[in-house]
């Protein structure tokens, strides 16, 4: 987890004050206006914001990961994953507390934009890591602060990626790959152009068997574009395509780990298939040399479909009409406070607590229409279907404006993002094959299935907004950006199973606007900076849909009837001081932010995926970072150090059942939000043996978090850990590379995410003294990756 952080400051320390080339909208010599927006992010303009991070393909290329998220965990500052599902595509990405992840259940507080093109799910916010491969990238920036000009979900800091083309990448080149745990892949690219047309290819194969047990993924992805550069115009086209096998068998029980390692599962599969289709088109006209307008307009269409083997909720019982399975009452085992003891009497069930089976009527039992024992159906299939279609444009007129003694950078924009969404989720009835501890855990599905657990959502998401954005030149040292943007946002969902009361139908509407104002001080390689900024996000369709205490659900696999939720809001200040050394770069910043009426999930069954969303008060996450790169002759050197407050300043209930001191945990202001390190530091040292072999060599360090479910800080935090990695490349100038990384080199065993589950539910049978409710998520062991690519 190399904190190697390439700050983005050479503008900023600099003052330079003109649009530096990148991408299609790059090269046009005319171009000299700038400005603050989603579009001209695609220049690669970040010399008035807050504070950023820069990687550049050149950075990407060293690195040779194919999980984007945890190359972003390696070099950038203030950046941790915790490895929910323990595999790399599906990693929870926090900055600065605020998350970007592929699960359900968080809050999701990072934007992501690629080539000028929102991100993000619409259905849930997240952020699909698998979607793009990081070898077609010619850029990451992250950015800091909630900076209002990038809309829904800029909570915490936007990510900005673009991709190469013909321009940035006239070659052609080949990258083989292998490692531990079966990893493998071959990477192909050819990009070229003739001073006006461009092209560019990027084909991606790789997959792996995981290093934990039954846990492969299988990754296959392809980019392309064709870019077009006028006198004054640039146009760019990029399309994207992916279908990916994702297996994540998620954290395991403490008490497992002394009987079958740190490789264990508990229950399988958790797999996610991924399917992506994207067109984006990105167009720029120069209409002087003072005036330019930018366009983007984007179709997208993909499908997340999920399938979970789990225990069950579920128990034999006989209401009068035969043999048939009821659902367990969790909430009265839990006011009881007791778990079932040896020679307790059976719990009893009334008619209404039978299951329905779909396609046939309420009271007809199980024996009825299976040959399977309830006694045996100690297991769910839990399956999804997640259809989107996405589209939208957006547009910019950006200028350079005199006024007395004042120079204006400015930018005016609008835009609309809509999305056409389906939801499907069913519960299967299965066994669960864990009889013996050689047994798999997986589970096989008797095709009959619950129709209380059925959902069908079609979903209609709009966001409209206006933005503006003006950079003013105070004098030759100092700067004053101010930016503001009105989200208009609409969610109609329509319920394909009920009707009435207890329906998920639902018209939503939010409205806010947001502004921000930074103060720009540079003289002599300093750059000084104060930021006051305000983005808000609206609830997404999956949290409105799942927001009803009183009938939680299963995610991502069923919502119910929805209280309404407010949308969030994020206020933060943020002071720093940026200073170029002789061969170096120092950063520093101090940071606040707080939200109102922050998203979260509760916890309301004995797994972590049973609860609902309901709004917090008001959060806080504040602390300070501190990074140094510096060159010393042929030695590179590059450290940093974090600190981060992420707390609750609210008191609420969280209900947590397996919370080891019992349900119903009072979270107090103060108290620290569960996931998050407070401290990180890293540390690295690059240095060349011989002429173009460069070795690596970084320490990272992490300091405790709280398990999930324990918001009231309460019980134990996970250990802290410190890694080593070492990494070594060769460059032959006849365009062979070949490189290494060895990560974990001590083999140390350490975790990054924590939470409480019944554990005893599925492993009583197997183990006696299962009693912990602790579930862990292993860091990955000792792994090495080796790689070869030839360009030419």
């Amino acid at each position: 987890m190399t904190k190697k952080a390439y700050l983005y400051l050479a503008a900023c320390i600099a003052g330079s004050f003109q649009v530096h080339a990148q991408q299609a909208t790059e090269d046009m010599e005319k171009v000299t206006v700038y400005g603050q927006s989603p579009l001209s992010f695609v220049s690669g303009l970040t010399e008035y914001s807050p504070a950023s991070q820069h990687i550049d393909a050149d950075a990407l290329d060293v690195d040779n990961g194919n999980s984007l998220a945890r190359i972003l965990d390696n070099q950038l500052v203030s950046v941790s994953i915790n490895d929910v599902q323990n595999n790399p595509f599906q990693a929870d990405l926090q900055y600065r507390g605020f998350t970007a992840s592929p699960l359900l259940g968080l809050p999701q507080g990072l934007s992501v934009f690629f080539n000028g093109t929102r991100f993000n799910e619409p259905f849930g916010d997240t952020v699909n890591w698998d979607l793009i491969p990081p070898s077609a990238l010619e850029s990451v920036t992250l950015v800091s602060g909630a900076n209002p000009v990038f809309g829904q979900n800029t909570l915490g800091g936007a990510l900005i990626l673009n991709s190469k083309d013909g321009f940035s990448f006239p070659h052609h080149k080949v990258t083989v790959m292998g490692g531990d745990f079966g990893q493998q892949g071959i990477n192909l690219e050819s990009g070229g152009n003739n001073g006006e047309w461009g092209y560019y290819i990027n084909v991606n194969k790789y997959e792996e068997d995981g290093w934990r047990d039954y846990s492969p993924s299988d990754i296959q992805q392809g980019l392309a574009n064709i870019t077009h550069k006028g006198k004054d115009s640039a146009t760019r086209i990029t399309l994207a395509a992916n279908d990916n096998d994702l297996i994540g068998n998620g954290a395991i029980p403490v008490d497992l780990i002394p009987y079958e390692g740190r490789d264990a599962i508990y229950t399988r599969p958790d797999q996610t298939f991924t399917s992506l289709r994207f067109i984006n088109l990105n167009h720029e006209w120069q209409l002087d040399n003072d005036l330019v307008v930018r366009v983007n307009a984007y179709f997208r269409e993909n499908e997340i479909e999920t399938y979970n083997g789990d225990d069950s909720d579920y128990e034999e019982c006989d209401v009068g009409f035969g043999e048939t399975l009821c659902e367990e009452d969790e909430e009265a085992e839990l006011a009881e406070g007791a778990e079932e003891e040896e020679g307790e009497e059976e719990e009893e069930f009334e008619e209404d607590d039978a299951i329905q089976f779909v396609g046939f009527d309420p009271l007809v039992p199980l024996e009825a229409i299976s040959d399977a024992d309830p006694d045996t159906l100690d297991g769910t299939a839990n399956t999804s279907l997640t259809e989107q279609e996405s589209y939208g444009f957006s547009a910019e007129l950006a200028g350079v404006t005199q006024s007395g003694s004042l120079t204006h950078n400015w930018v005016v924009g609008l835009g609309i993002d809509t999305a056409d969404i389906s939801f499907r989720s069913d519960t299967e009835f299965a066994v669960l094959d864990n009889d013996t501890p050689q047994d798999s855990r997986g589970v096989t599905g008797i095709g009959v299935f619950d129709e209380g657990s059925r959902v069908r959502l079609d979903t209609d998401v709009k966001h409209t907004y206006l933005f503006v954005s003006d950079v003013i030149e105070l004098n030759d040292n100092w700067q004053l950006a101010v930016a503001g943007r009105y989200n208009k946002s609409t969610i109609d969902m329509v319920d394909g199973v009920e009707v009435g009361e207890g329906s998920l139908n639902g018209n939503h509407e939010f409205s806010r606007f947001n502004p921000s104002a930074t103060v720009h001080y540079r003289k002599d390689g300093y750059h000084a900076y104060a930021s006051y900024s305000q983005s808000s996000r609206t609830p997404s369709p999956a949290e409105l849909s799942c927001a009803d205490e009183d009938d939680p659900c299963k995610l991502p696999n069923g919502f119910v009837a929805d209280p309404p939720l407010d949308q969030v809001r994020t206020d933060t200040l943020e002071v720093g001081v940026n200073y170029s050394l002789e061969n170096g770069l120092l950063h520093a910043a101090l940071f606040r932010s707080e939200s109102k009426d922050d998203i979260i999930f509760q916890q309301a069954g004995d797994r972590a995926s049973v609860g609902y969303f309901v709004n917090v008060d008001k959060t806080r996450r504040q602390g300070a970072e501190f990074s140094l790169l510096q060159q010393y002759d042929d030695l590179e050197i590059s450290a940093n150090v974090s600190y981060l407050q992420a707390t609750f300043e609210t008191s609420y209930l969280s209900f947590s059942p397996q919370n080891p001191l019992g349900p119903g945990r009072q979270v107090m202001p103060g108290d620290n939000i569960p996931g998050q390190p407070e401290w990180q530091a890293g540390f690295e040292v690059t240095y060349p043996v011989i002429e173009n072999l460069f070795i690596s060599a970084d320490v990272d360090y992490a300091s405790g978090q709280y398990f999930r479910g324990d918001e009231a800080n309460e019980n134990r935090e996970l250990d802290g850990y410190t890694l080593v990695n070492l990494s070594a490349t060769y460059a032959h100038s006849s365009g062979i590379t070949v490189g290494l990384r060895l990560e974990n080199v001590f083999d140390t065993e350490f975790e990054t995410f924590g939470t409480y589950g019944e554990a005893d539910e599925v492993l009583e049978d197997i183990y006696d003294d299962i009693e912990s409710t602790e579930f862990v998520g292993p860091g990955q062991p000792r792994t090495l990756r080796l790689f070869a690519s030839y360009q030419f």
